[in-house]
């Protein structure tokens, strides 16, 4: 039977009325409590931040080192360790050693205990020029009246960085390829050299130590004195490089002028002075323009390419140096901590051949005057020989200069008539002047060979024919074929090389000053003898002066053109204008020319004489040289002699 459960009176609760603005008795505390409560945890947290802010824990700290050191403020970063003058000192030290390096360091593991720490750190440099390296050192820090610091050690910098040794950077120079001919062998090589000079900054005595100078060396004195006294003080200030054999015989009267210093040396020479010098150029200590516009690619004592090939070549010969990064001791380089391996400069083969290129110096010989002399290969195109005086000249006239060729263009003028149909048994008269379109014109000797063939007309150079048969040709015609031999083709080579120039003539007199290569026509030598290479091939072929330049030719000419020209060509040296070759061996074909220029009456001339033997082409150009087979034709002869047969 289930029992009943027996309950009691229902209690009934009440919840007090609250009347407005005051509290529950009992509760009043427990909310002032609980306001104090929060009050004193938000104080406290305050108080916990604005220490934190103020007394960074040992990781804080670290990263703000580390931070302000990978921004580049070494001395913000110096404030954050034990030793803010010695680390300012130390890190900007190792910074410039790096040439001013960027770096980004960062934490790999911290530990600590106690009052004391030890980090790990990578630290990743980019050094200009050289690029990233990077490695792992050590950092230690310390907590002092609370506050955590980094422990200075330089060795943060890097393991080996110690109050003595710092980083730095060495740049060692690629080894210079060389200039080459064309069967590979060197034509400049390091030779020993002496250079002679003064200390610069010093004025005392100056212009009189330069006039002495003068009065033994080729140097302007002036100029040299100027340069001493600008240059900073104890630095060598070059006069003049010798080599060897050149400064034995001048080093007594050298040594005996106060205040005149020599240097012994190498430098990248030819086998002699006048050997292809203005084509092959100089190679010489870096100016400051140049050392300012190459930056980070060249350095203070580089020797690079100054003039020509030398420097036309440049980036190929110079190669890359190699880079280092070193620990320094006392400046001086004790270990290499890591580098970066250049490459060596590359030989660069010429089209230059080293017997033509003697042959060529030994007939201009010592002459003191302008002449230049170039030599070509007909079938090919190849430069072979370029060869100038003065020898000590920078001026390529061979394959810079432009002037107007003279009678050497009657060649050209001649493959024209011939085009239009003329034939070298013609009968053309050869007055002893002529006047076409109200301009008059005459024989160079003011002589007169009458009504003769034109074989007779050519190898006498005689210009009144020439200009009598003007008429014959279109306005366009000299210009058409003288492309056919080169003349206004761009020539592409490394060096500077201006195109001829033979322009369109519509007037019947500048038609007929251009027949005989007056007017405004103007040709380097290089181009010249590019025509009389184009007559030996039977096309023109584009001069090349490196081996790995491009081959380019022309249209080939007609046989009859050719052999035409040919035939006229041997006559001038059998029996004209060029029998200064009459008797060099072999088979030589040439024209003479001499060329009026300027404004005097009787005008000024340069001498010219272009020819052909075998596969052998040449041009020799005097300037203010008078008659072309007087003057230009026995230097060519010399050269022909001088090389013999092969």
């Amino acid at each position: 039977m289930a029992r009943s459960v027996r309950e009691g009176p229902r209690r009934t609760y009440r919840t007090p009325r609250l009347r407005p603005g005051r509290l529950v008795p009992g509760r009043r505390g427990l909310i002032v409590l609980g306001v104090l409560v929060l009050a004193l945890a938000g104080a406290y947290a305050g108080l916990r931040v604005y220490q934190e802010e103020q007394e960074p824990g040992p990781r804080a700290a670290l990263e703000k080192y580390l931070s302000a050191w990978s921004r580049g403020d070494d001395r913000a970063a110096a404030r954050e360790t034990t030793n803010p003058r010695e680390a300012a000192r130390v890190l900007a030290v190792n910074r410039k050693g790096l040439d001013g390096a960027r770096v980004k360091a960062r934490v790999l593991s911290l530990r600590t205990a106690g009052g004391a720490g030890r980090a790990r750190l990578r630290v990743d440099w980019t050094v200009p020029t050289l690029g990233s390296w990077g490695y792992e050192t050590d950092a230690r820090l310390r907590q002092e009246a609370e506050r955590w610091r980094v422990d200075w050690r330089p060795t943060i910098v890097h393991p080996f960085v110690d109050g003595i040794a710092r980083l730095g950077t060495i740049r060692d120079p690629a080894e210079r390829g060389s200039l080459e001919d064309r069967r590979g062998k060197r034509l400049v090589t390091q030779r020993a050299v002496t250079q002679v000079g003064m200390k610069g900054g010093d004025a005392r005595g100056v212009d009189r130590t330069a006039a002495a100078l003068a009065s033994v060396i080729d140097i302007d004195a002036k100029a040299f004195a100027d340069a001493v006294r600008a240059a900073p003080e104890g630095q060598f200030v070059e006069a003049i490089v010798l080599r060897r054999a050149d400064y034995k015989p001048k080093a007594a009267r050298l040594r005996a002028i106060d205040g005149v210093l020599t240097q012994d040396g190498t430098r990248q020479l030819a086998p002699s002075r006048d050997f292809a010098r203005a084509l092959l150029g100089a190679v010489a200590p870096i100016t400051e323009e140049q050392l300012e516009r190459l930056g980070d690619a060249a350095s203070p004592g580089d020797e690079i390419g100054q003039t020509g090939l030398q420097a036309a070549v440049e980036k190929r010969v110079a190669g890359s140096p190699s880079r280092r990064i070193v620990l320094r001791v006392d400046d001086a380089p004790r270990d290499t901590l890591t580098r970066l391996k250049g490459k060596p400069g590359e030989d660069v083969r010429t089209t230059l051949g080293m017997r033509e290129q003697r042959a060529a110096e030994a007939a201009l010989g010592a002459r003191k005057d302008e002449a230049a002399l170039v030599v070509v290969k007909p079938s090919t195109g190849d430069i072979l020989a370029v060869a100038n005086r003065p020898a000590d000249s920078t001026y390529d006239r061979a394959i810079e200069g432009r002037y107007p060729p003279g009678s050497t263009f009657k060649v050209v003028s001649t493959a024209a008539l011939l085009r239009d149909g003329l034939r070298p048994s013609d009968v053309v008269d050869c007055p002893k002047t002529i006047e076409v379109g109200g301009r008059p014109f005459r024989n160079f000797e003011g002589g007169a060979g009458g009504s003769v063939p034109f074989t007779v007309d050519f190898e006498q150079s005689c210009n009144t024919a020439f200009a009598g048969l003007a008429e014959r040709l279109g306005a366009d015609d000299l210009r058409k074929t003288a492309r056919d031999y080169g003349l206004g083709e761009p020539l592409k080579l490394p060096v500077k090389a201006p195109r001829a120039s033979v322009p369109k003539v519509d007037d019947a007199a500048a038609r007929a000053a251009s027949m005989i290569g007056q007017e405004r026509i103007l040709a380097s030598p290089l181009s010249m003898a590019g025509v009389a290479a184009t007559v030996a091939a039977g096309r023109w072929h584009a001069p090349r002066l490196l081996a790995d330049d491009p081959r380019r030719a022309g249209r080939r000419l007609s046989a009859n053109e050719r052999t035409s020209l040919r035939s006229l060509m041997r006559r001038v040296v059998t029996s004209g204008t060029g029998v200064a070759l009459k008797d060099v061996p072999g088979e030589v074909r040439g024209k003479s020319g001499t060329a009026e220029f300027g404004n005097e009456n009787p005008p000024r001339t340069h001498a010219w004489f272009i020819a052909h033997r075998g596969d052998i082409a040449l041009a020799v150009l005097v300037e203010n040289g008078k008659a072309g087979g007087a003057v230009a034709a026995p230097i060519a002869a010399k050269f022909f002699r001088s090389l013999g047969r092969g």
